[in-house]
């Protein structure tokens, strides 16, 4: 049961006393040391009770529908609470996880079996992320996608196949495209891997390096992967993939 609001008088007296009683408590102890006299601590208490009653005027009348969201107290507008997400139903659920196959982790991105059909020229940044994780999956990394909010720089943890220690991956989509991964690139993918508890980093890419930068990840001791990777490795597992999607599709 919500807990009864008190009366409006209530809750002006409330403010009331919230004005009078620390000057009635600083006026006493100015009477007991002498520094004022009995007519001071009246004025004080006085002054009180009148920017007391000032400030309790604004006290809201919470009967009226234009207070409802201001606060009981001050008459400051306020925040509404938020409500409890609704439960939802068994029917709710199934319909969750038929879709589920359209989002991949921390990103709304077309389906799998759709990112995997694609040429890579056709896939967006995230999706090629995407098509890297499954992948690592498929080769058996176990990888993880990191949280949106909190990736640092870091696309997916994978455990070394030898010594199982964790490797910080950043991926990036440069396919056909005059953009190389730089020095700097290197170096806050290195960084970052210290947020994620990682010992190794491996940057991949399906574009290309610039010197300097695969001189950095080299001194750096960090696994670099470029165009070359992806279309000897990457695609022609795809395109089996792919294969395998369109042998399983029954005729009509």
């Amino acid at each position: 049961m919500a807990k009864k609001l008190p009366s409006r008088r209530e809750r002006q007296n409330a403010v009331i006393s919230l004005f009078t009683f620390p000057a009635a408590i600083v006026g006493f102890y100015l009477l007991m040391n002498g520094i004022i006299e009995i007519v001071g601590l009246i004025i004080i208490l006085f002054i009180s009770l009148i920017i007391g009653s000032w400030a309790a005027r604004y006290v809201p009348d919470m009967r009226k529908k234009e207070n409802k969201n201001k606060n009981p107290y001050t008459g400051l507008p306020q925040k509404t609470a938020e409500k409890k997400p609704a439960k939802i139903s068994s029917s709710q659920k199934r319909t969750s996880r038929a879709s589920s196959s359209q989002t991949t982790g921390k990103y709304n991105v077309r389906p799998d079996d759709v990112i995997i059909r694609l040429p890579l020229k056709e896939l967006e940044g995230l999706e090629f992320e995407q098509l890297v994780y499954l992948y690592l999956k498929a080769t058996g990394w176990k990888p993880i996608k990191t949280s949106e909010a909190k990736d640092g720089g870091v696309d997916i943890i994978v455990k070394n196949k030898i010594d199982g220690l964790k490797i910080a991956v950043q991926v990036k989509h440069y396919y056909m495209s005059k953009t190389q991964v730089t020095v700097k690139d290197i170096r806050e993918l290195d960084s970052a891997k210290k947020n994620h508890r990682c010992i190794g980093t491996w940057f991949i890419t399906s574009g290309t390096f610039t010197n300097a930068a695969l001189a950095e990840a080299d001194t750096r001791r960090m696994k670099t992967s470029d165009v070359v990777f992806v279309e000897t490795k990457i695609i022609p597992w795809k395109e089996r993939e792919a294969a395998k999607q369109q042998v399983a599709v029954p005729k009509k």
